[in-house]
């Protein structure tokens, strides 16, 4: 590259190469993201969970459900029926912030991330889920992630979610942490299920550790009441039989 007087190299702007229009959902995201950064005092918990009984659980599931219902139910879909269960047990974390109230409300909404093939990601919500079974669950988590990918969603499929659920785990992503969608109050990350060696009693063996991370909102709740939570959640997670699975 030339060189000035002084032996400095030449400096020129960088050409843009592509230019993408911030409208759209695009537009929507970010407003909604920076609002959530801005507004919210989000703080996140981390945990590894051992996945091995609730893997264990989804193979019998797949013959089972499958062949009655003509479903297939995916990891995603168990932690969201066992985080519906979690937020009957701790109902704080299903709420929203209005002026100066903090309102607990009574139907257990989850946002479920979908991604789109241009980048773009919307959460279409599965409504009353602690109150469905899971096959409802799974078929209506299905057909909603078809219609976002195929562009056939109305508004409506996007609003009154009151938890989210993000997996990432798909990407090869170990932990991921979710900015919480307003007016919600707290959101779950999903990462990957790895081979690690765990302890058990005095035994080493093999476990499906998954990563998981709890954002929520620090105003609404603390994190002795966030942590209490994650229990729950890594109790029904780690031992399955005790899901209420509504099959």
């Amino acid at each position: 590259m030339p060189a000035d007087s002084e032996g400095k190299e030449e400096r020129r702007e960088n050409p843009v190469k592509e230019v993408i229009p911030l409208k759209g959902w695009r537009k929507a995201l970010a407003d909604l993201m920076l609002r959530s950064h801005s507004e919210y005092a989000g703080v996140t918990q981390m945990r590894e969970i051992n996945f091995s009984e609730m893997m264990n659980l989804r193979q019998g599931l797949i013959v089972d459900l499958e062949g009655k219902y003509g479903v297939r139910v995916s990891y995603t879909h168990l932690l969201m029926k066992a985080t519906a269960q979690a937020l009957l047990e701790h109902p704080i974390l299903n709420s929203s912030i209005v002026g100066d109230e903090i309102r607990i409300l009574e139907d257990i909404n989850i946002a479920m991330a979908v991604s789109l093939d241009d980048g773009g990601l919307l959460a279409p919500v599965i409504r009353q889920a602690n109150r469905i079974s899971l096959v409802e669950l799974a078929q209506r988590a299905n057909k909603l992630a078809e219609q976002i990918r195929a562009r056939r969603f109305s508004l409506n499929d996007l609003k009154g979610g009151t938890f989210t659920v993000s997996n990432a785990g798909m990407y090869g992503t170990d932990f991921v942490t979710v900015l919480i969608t307003p007016p919600q109050s707290a959101a779950l990350g999903v990462g990957r299920v790895v081979s690690k060696p765990v302890v058990k009693g005095n035994q080493i063996g093999i476990g499906s550790m998954m990563g998981l991370s709890l954002t929520y909102d620090h105003r609404v709740l603390t994190g002795a009441t966030a942590a209490r939570f994650f229990s729950t959640l890594q109790d029904l997670i780690e031992n399955p039989a005790k899901l209420d699975l509504g099959v």
